[in-house]
């Protein structure tokens, strides 16, 4: 009977320090989850941010690719517009001075 009662004791014992041990472990969980939450938050951060400059460089690339074809097209629409203007100044030019000569000579 003692050694039952020595056995007993002795589980007892083990189990109320596994108690405690898990007790410990409880106490220290709010620490734990607000350093994990913190690491979760700093990665997330990290990855946002990596998305967000790959995306600037899309833009830019985007950006100077519009830019450089508007240019393009400005500079083509200059270079008609004096093509047409060095054919047709000539004609322009008579024409407006023969409409003042005409309304001239008509008063």
């Amino acid at each position: 009977m003692a050694s039952i009662i020595s056995k007993v004791t002795e589980l007892d014992k083990q189990m109320r320090e596994k108690v405690k041990k898990l007790e410990e472990e409880k106490d220290k969980l709010p620490i734990f989850l607000r350093e994990k939450k913190k690491e979760l938050t700093d990665q997330y951060q990290a990855k946002a941010k990596e998305i967000i400059e790959k995306r600037k460089k899309e833009i830019d690339i985007e950006l100077n690719k519009a830019k450089e074809n508007a240019e393009k097209e400005l500079l083509d629409a200059v270079t008609k517009l004096q093509k047409i203007y060095n054919e047709k100044k000539d004609d322009w030019l008579e024409t407006i001075y023969n409409e003042c000569m005409k309304n001239f000579v008509e008063e």
